[in-house]
């Protein structure tokens, strides 16, 4: 069951990994290179409070963590793997966040489907999907960069008026 977004919820981005990747170990928001990981965590960074990448090789990884270069996709597994998947994936983050946060998924449509599995499990609120109805990866990078917001001032990253 999904549960009500509480008042003063982190919002907190899952930017969906790519097949497009560095050949060599790099900081996660460097290692994927493809144009729309980079548009979406472009979007995530400056409309989020947090961003975490998703991967189906290391589930939810920190932006700044060093990892290794691999060749996993949710593709390859079976429904009840990918709603394993999302289910890990979404408990990895919960006790970094002292209010359960307000998810804000940036994945393509099976990684979606499994986080959104994932939050319900855990009993979140329902995650917001703003690619859910875009199709295509051109169409996602175009809205993605239309509407990403200017750069947050420093006021807004401490909690000052949005």
């Amino acid at each position: 069951m999904f549960t009500e977004k509480k008042p003063g919820a982190p919002r907190v981005a899952l930017v969906g990994c790519s097949a497009s990747k560095q050949m060599q170990p790099a900081p996660a928001r460097e290692l994927y290179t493809s144009a729309l990981f980079r548009a979406a965590y472009d979007f995530a960074e400056k409309s989020c409070d947090a961003v975490l990448i998703v991967s189906a090789f290391y589930g939810a990884v920190a932006p700044k963590a060093v990892i290794r270069p691999y060749d996993r996709s949710l593709r390859l597994y079976n429904k009840r793997e990918r709603e394993d998947w999302g289910v890990r994936t979404v408990g990895q983050i919960l006790p970094s966040f002292e209010l359960s946060p307000q998810l804000v998924i940036l994945a393509g449509t099976l990684y979606a489907g499994a986080l959104v599995h994932g939050a319900h499990w855990h009993n979140l609120p329902r995650p917001e999907e703003p690619l859910h109805s875009i199709a295509g990866c051109g169409s996602r990078v175009k809205w993605l960069r239309a509407n990403t917001p200017a750069a947050r001032t420093d006021e807004q990253v401490s909690g000052g008026v949005r």
